[in-house]
This record gives C-alpha cells, sequence and structure tokens, in this order.
C-alpha cells in the first residue's frame, strides 16, 4: 500500500439463516492521511462504523458531516457515497462497513464506483 491508498480488508463473513440465503460481511477500510474513497452506491445499503480517527462522509442528498470514532452512519440501498475520506490532516482513519447481501455476492457488487 503506498501513502496515497485506501486499503480494504474482509474481517469475517457468516451465512444467516433463513430465505433467500444471506450473508453478513464486516470490511475493514483503511484510510491514511489524504486518502478517500472515489463515489460510489451500494445494491444492498451498508452500516459503517467509524474504529478510529475522522471520517467525512457525504451520502445521497444530505449535508457531508464528520463523524468521529465510536460514530456510525447508514447508507440506504442506491444512495451515491459522494464523499468517504479521512478528515484529519494528521492521524490515519479506520471505519468498519457492514453489509447485508445476498449470498456469494462478488466485492462489486457490494461496492460499485459511479
Amino acid at each position: 500500500m503506498t501513502a496515497a491508498e485506501e486499503s480494504r480488508r474482509e474481517v469475517t463473513k457468516q451465512t444467516l439463516p433463513g430465505d433467500p440465503g444471506r450473508e453478513l460481511t464486516l470490511i475493514e477500510v483503511k484510510y491514511p492521511v489524504g486518502t478517500g474513497s472515489p463515489p460510489h452506491v451500494h445494491t444492498n445499503g451498508v452500516m459503517a462504523f467509524v474504529v478510529s480517527g475522522s471520517i467525512e462522509s457525504k451520502v445521497g442528498d444530505e449535508a457531508a458531516r464528520t463523524y468521529e470514532a465510536g460514530e456510525s452512519w447508514w447508507e440506504p440501498p442506491g444512495a451515491i457515497h459522494h464523499i468517504s475520506r479521512n478528515a484529519d490532516d494528521s492521524s490515519p482513519a479506520t471505519l468498519l462497513a457492514i453489509y447485508i447481501a445476498a449470498t456469494g455476492a462478488s466485492p462489486e457488487e457490494l461496492m460499485r464506483p459511479v
């Protein structure tokens, strides 16, 4: 990883009971200083939880907001995530993205660039 890239790591994946089949997937996203994700959309929606640092986020038509460690937000299915980036000029930030999607959903199905 270079200093100018985010990194993503699957923390865990768990099949959920019921029909249709679903999986719960947790993805750790690390933002070094000065980095963020390109605009994207989540077909199934996603819950985001800030583990450390601070993250600036703008989803859909909502105003941009900075979330601190311990805070979370919801991105509804199909909403464009315009801004997702480290909000601090001196410290890295980490968030946990929590997905519930169809069994076997690909990474591209979980997060698609726009």
